[in-house]
């Protein structure tokens, strides 16, 4: 190489570098003479920014952001402007990746040999922003590295500052914990119910009478659907008592009915039913000639709450009070005596059962 080209060459690379900085960045931060210095470094000549005619001018802000800080970096350079925004929750991190920036604007040469970047510090709390940029060659933003401390040019030393007394949530929001999350919630599956029923009945028949009843169902927790079967105990009917002549009576149903269930506490449990039971009305004759069996149909509402103590976690302990109110009176007449049964326009019964809970 000609040495005239050399000698033009190795001033070039000694030359200080024009460059004007305007750095910003609240207290704690790495001053803009760490900036300039690590700057320097990484170009391996000094900066000399009151230089006329300098090549590049930059311009950063670093602010504090809940979850940590943000640099916005202007450049204005030959190539025309370019603008950034980074986001880290150390300033240091920023500092050194707002000098990698500004050693490659002035000599883009230097990219490939950036140093390689350390694990990023970001939790992923900030989505990736891009910004806009007029320049026709945008010079890739290197990831933040830290750089060995380099001793910043002597300057005036500065007049302390007064202290400010902490206040109220002074403290740094990044030592703050996390927000717990919020509990999931319970699940609840589907699950099949048996129950067992002790009846006493007023009302439906002749006279007060007791039964009992099976019903197989499904259930959540704010939900219940039955179907059952129940039975009560025969009752003798009378035209005269004093009289022989009468009718004994029986009542077999089938019903279906659906619960909303309210939960009142842990161990407590408050239900409101209502439903349909169909059935038959069985009046068996005595005292006359000719003695026969009927059989009378039998359709009624059902209505009335429901309350069920857990004893286990598959066992709970029902109490309920239903009105009975028939759609359908059945009446029974004797030849040759007349009526001696009709059934009551309502009727009151008292249900206590044990229910079995699957799973």
């Amino acid at each position: 190489m000609p040495a005239p080209v050399l000698a033009l060459g190795l001033a070039a690379a000694l030359a200080p570098a024009g460059v004007d900085l305007e750095w910003q960045a609240p207290e704690g931060c790495p001053p803009a003479g760490d900036v300039a210095a690590a700057t320097a470094k990484l170009l391996g000549r000094p900066l000399n920014p009151g230089e006329a005619g300098e090549r590049v001018h930059a311009r950063a802000t670093v602010t504090r952001e809940p979850r940590g800080f943000r640099l916005d970096l202007e450049l204005q350079s030959q190539a025309g402007r370019d603008r950034r925004s980074l986001r880290d929750r150390r300033c240091q991190v920023l500092a050194d990746a707002a000098a990698e920036i500004l050693a490659t604007a002035v000599d883009p040469s230097l990219a490939p040999a950036v140093p390689p970047p350390l694990p990023p510090e970001s939790d992923g709390t900030w989505p990736e922003e891009p910004e806009s940029s007029d320049m026709s060659k945008t010079t890739p933003a290197p990831t933040p590295t830290l750089f060995s401390p380099v001793a910043p040019p002597p300057a005036a030393p500065a007049p302390p500052a007064a202290p400010t007394p902490p206040g109220p949530g002074a403290d740094d929001p990044l030592d703050a914990p996390p927000p717990t999350p919020a509990p999931a919630p319970p699940p609840d599956p589907l699950r099949a119910s048996l129950r067992l029923t002790g009846v006493f009945d007023q009302g439906s028949l002749s006279g007060p009478t007791g039964g009992l009843g099976l019903a197989l169902g499904v259930m959540r927790r704010r939900f219940r659907v039955e179907l059952g079967l129940s039975g009560l105990a025969p009752r003798e009917a009378r035209l005269d008592p004093t009289q022989p002549p009468g009718a004994r009576l029986s009542l077999w149903t089938a019903s279906l009915r659906a619960c909303g269930v309210a939960g009142l506490r842990p161990r407590l449990e408050l239900a409101g039913c209502g439903g349909l039971e169909a059935g038959a009305l069985l009046g068996a004759g005595f005292g006359v000639e000719d003695a026969r069996t009927r059989a009378q149909p039998w359709l009624a509402m059902v209505v009335g709450p429901e309350l069920a103590v857990p004893v286990a976690r598959r066992v709970a302990v029902t109490l309920g009070v239903d009105a009975v109110v028939p759609i359908v009176r059945p009446l029974f007449v004797l030849d040759g005596i007349g009526p001696v049964f009709r059934a009551n326009p309502a009727a009151f019964r008292a249900v206590l059962g044990v229910q079995l809970r699957i799973p």
